[in-house]
C-alpha cells in the first residue's frame, strides 16, 4: 500500500512539474511577444541569414508576373532592400516572413487589398488582447528552415509516398495476427514465426522511417499551419470568412496527423513511457500507415493547404505591419493618382536615423546636381523607396505622399564584375538597356539613375547621356538622374526640372545641409574635400591650379 502511495505521489509531482514548466514557458513567450511589438526583433542576424529562404514564396508565385510589376534584383540591391526588409520584418512565422517578402517585391497589389491590410493592421494595433492570442498561435508555427520550404515541398508531395506502400499495412496486420496466435496457442513454432516476423518488421520499419524523415517534417509544418489557421479563425472570424471552408476540409488531415505529432513530441521531450508505447505500436507499422494516408490527403487538398498558408502568412503580415508602423513612428498612407506625377512632403530615407526631410514634386524629367557626398544618391533612393513602400506596404516615410501606380527601376550601385570579366561601363549600359526594354511594355515606369554613364570618357559620356535622356523623355516613364555633369543639366535646362544639393565651407571643413534646392548647382567640392580630409596643402593648391 505504501508503494502505491509513493507511485501516486511521484505521478502527481511529475504532473505538477510539467504544468509548472508549461506555465513558465507560456509566460516567457507572452513577455517576448509583448516586448517585441513595436520594436525591432533581437535576432536580426538570423533574419538576414534567412532572406534567401524568405524569398522562396515570391519566386514560386511570380513566374508568370510581368517584370514591370516586380522589383528586379538590380533595383532591390541598389536600394539596400535586404536591410529594409529585415527592419520591416516583425513576423513570428515562416509563413509571415515569406508573405512579407513577397509583398515587398510586388507592385501589383490593388487598392482594395492594400486597404484591407490597413484595416487589419489597425485592428490588431488597437486590440492588445486579440493581437496577443493570434500572435501566440502564429508563434507556435516557428521559423524553421524546413518551414520556409513548405510551399515547394507541397508541390511535389505526391511523389513522397512510400515505395511498396501496400506492403506495410500487410506486414503490420500479419504480425498482429501471428502475435495473437502465439499468445493464445503458445505453440513454439508460431512463437518462433512471430519473433522472425517481429525482426523483419523492425528492420523494414527502420529503413522506411529513415527514408521519409524530410517528408514527415512537411506534414508537421502543414499541420501546424492548419492548426494555426483554425485558431486564428476562432479568434478573428471577421477576417476568416473566405478560408472557413478550407479549414473544415483540412480538419480531417489535422486529426489524422495527431498520432505522428504526439510521437514526435514524445521523441523531443524524451518521454520514456510514451516512447516505449510508440515503439510497440510502430512495430505494427502504425506510423507508416498514418504517414501514407496523410500524403494522400495533403496531395488531394493541396489547393486548400496553399490558401491556408497564405491566409496565415497574411495575418502574421498584418500584425507585423502594425508593429513596423509603430516602430518607425512618423509615416503616412499614400494617395494614388492616375497622373505621372509624384508629390512628397517631408520624405526621408527609412534607414537613416534623424534623417533630413525634403519636399519633392515630379512633373517631368528631373536632373539633380551637386557636390560629392552632398546627398544626391540618398535623396534619389528616398524617392524610389517611397514609391516602392507606398505601393507595397502602403507606408511612406514622409509627412504626405501622392504617388502614381508604376514600376520602379534603378541603376546606382554599378560595380565591375571580376568573375564575368565585365567592366564597369559594360555593366552600366546593361542596367540601362533593361530599362529601355521594359519601357516598351506600356506600363508607367519610374527610372532613377545615379551618375549616368560615368564609366567612360567625358566627351562620349555627355553625348550618350543626352541621347539616353532624350529617349526616355519620349517614353511612358518618369526619369530622374543625378550627375556631376553641369553641361548635361544646362543642355536640358528648358526640358527638365533641375534641383541640387550644396554645402558650406568653413574652418577647413565642409558642412552639408542635405536640403534639396531648386536650380542647377554652381559649386563643386572635390578639391576642397582633399583639404578637409587633411591632404597636404601642396596637393590642394596644385589641384586648384589645374582647374584654372
Amino acid at each position: 500500500m505504501f508503494i502505491i502511495f509513493i507511485i501516486i505521489a511521484i505521478i502527481i509531482l511529475m504532473g505538477g512539474i510539467v504544468a509548472f514548466d508549461s506555465s513558465r514557458s507560456k509566460n516567457s513567450i507572452e513577455r517576448f511577444l509583448n516586448s517585441s511589438y513595436g520594436n525591432v526583433h533581437e535576432n536580426l542576424e538570423e533574419r538576414y541569414e534567412r532572406i534567401d529562404e524568405a524569398a522562396r514564396l515570391y519566386i514560386h508565385d511570380t513566374k508568370d508576373v510581368p517584370e514591370t510589376d516586380l522589383i528586379d534584383d538590380i533595383t532591390w540591391d541598389d536600394l539596400g532592400m535586404d536591410e529594409i526588409f529585415v527592419s520591416a520584418d516583425h513576423t513570428d512565422s515562416f509563413a509571415g516572413a515569406q508573405y512579407l517578402y513577397s509583398v515587398m517585391r510586388r507592385l501589383d497589389a490593388d487598392e482594395k487589398a492594400l486597404a484591407e491590410h490597413d484595416r487589419r493592421a489597425d485592428f490588431f494595433d488597437k486590440n492588445d488582447e486579440k493581437r496577443m492570442k493570434v500572435r501566440k498561435a502564429i508563434y507556435s508555427i516557428g521559423q524553421s528552415y524546413s518551414g520556409f520550404r513548405l510551399v515547394e515541398n507541397l508541390e511535389e508531395i505526391g511523389s513522397k509516398h512510400l515505395k511498396y506502400r501496400r506492403i506495410f499495412p500487410l506486414l503490420g496486420l500479419l504480425l498482429l495476427i501471428i502475435a495473437a496466435a502465439a499468445v493464445i496457442t503458445r505453440d513454439p513454432i508460431v512463437m518462433f514465426i512471430a519473433i522472425i516476423l517481429l525482426t523483419v518488421n523492425l528492420i523494414v520499419h527502420t529503413f522506411a522511417k529513415n527514408s521519409v524523415d524530410k517528408s514527415l517534417q512537411t506534414i508537421f509544418n502543414a499541420a501546424a499551419v492548419v492548426s494555426t489557421a483554425k485558431q486564428i479563425s476562432e479568434e478573428v472570424p471577421e477576417f476568416s470568412e473566405d478560408v472557413k471552408p478550407d479549414i473544415e476540409k483540412m480538419s480531417v488531415m489535422l486529426n489524422r496527423s495527431r498520432y505522428l505529432i504526439l510521437e514526435k513530441n514524445a521523441e523531443i521531450t524524451k518521454n520514456t513511457v510514451m516512447n516505449l508505447l510508440f515503439f510497440i505500436l510502430n512495430i505494427f507499422m502504425t506510423d507508416l500507415f498514418f504517414y501514407d494516408i496523410l500524403i494522400d490527403e495533403i496531395e488531394r487538398r493541396k489547393a486548400e493547404m496553399l490558401r491556408l498558408y497564405r491566409f496565415t502568412g497574411s495575418i502574421d503580415y498584418d500584425i507585423s505591419l502594425a508593429s513596423y508602423r509603430r516602430y518607425i513612428g512618423d509615416h503616412c498612407i499614400p494617395e494614388f493618382t492616375d497622373q505621372p506625377e509624384v508629390r512628397l512632403k517631408g520624405v526621408c530615407h527609412p534607414m537613416i536615423k534623424d534623417a533630413v526631410r525634403n519636399d519633392f514634386s515630379y512633373s517631368r524629367s528631373t536632373i539633380i546636381t551637386g557636390s560629392n557626398a552632398s546627398g544626391k544618391s540618398t535623396f534619389i533612393k528616398s524617392v524610389a523607396l517611397a514609391l516602392i513602400l507606398g505601393q507595397t506596404l502602403h507606408t511612406c516615410h514622409a509627412e504626405s505622399a501622392v504617388l502614381p501606380r508604376c514600376g520602379v527601376m534603378t541603376s546606382m550601385a554599378v560595380r565591375d564584375d571580376i568573375h564575368s570579366g565585365e567592366s564597369y561601363y559594360i555593366r552600366e549600359i546593361r542596367y540601362l538597356k533593361r530599362m529601355v526594354e521594359l519601357c516598351k511594355n506600356g506600363k508607367l515606369l519610374f527610372l532613377a539613375v545615379d551618375e549616368i554613364l560615368r564609366g567612360t570618357n567625358t566627351r562620349e559620356r555627355i553625348a550618350a547621356s543626352k541621347a539616353v535622356m532624350e529617349y526616355f523623355s519620349k517614353q511612358n516613364c518618369m526619369f530622374i538622374v543625378a550627375t556631376h555633369d553641369m553641361e548635361l543639366a544646362e543642355y536640358f535646362r528648358d526640358r527638365c526640372d533641375n534641383c541640387h544639393f550644396s554645402e558650406k565651407v568653413g574652418d577647413g571643413d565642409v558642412v552639408f545641409d542635405y536640403k534639396l534646392h531648386e536650380g542647377i548647382s554652381t559649386t563643386s567640392n572635390a578639391i576642397r574635400l582633399l583639404g578637409a580630409m587633411g591632404f597636404p596643402d601642396t596637393i590642394v593648391e596644385t589641384a586648384k591650379k589645374y582647374t584654372e
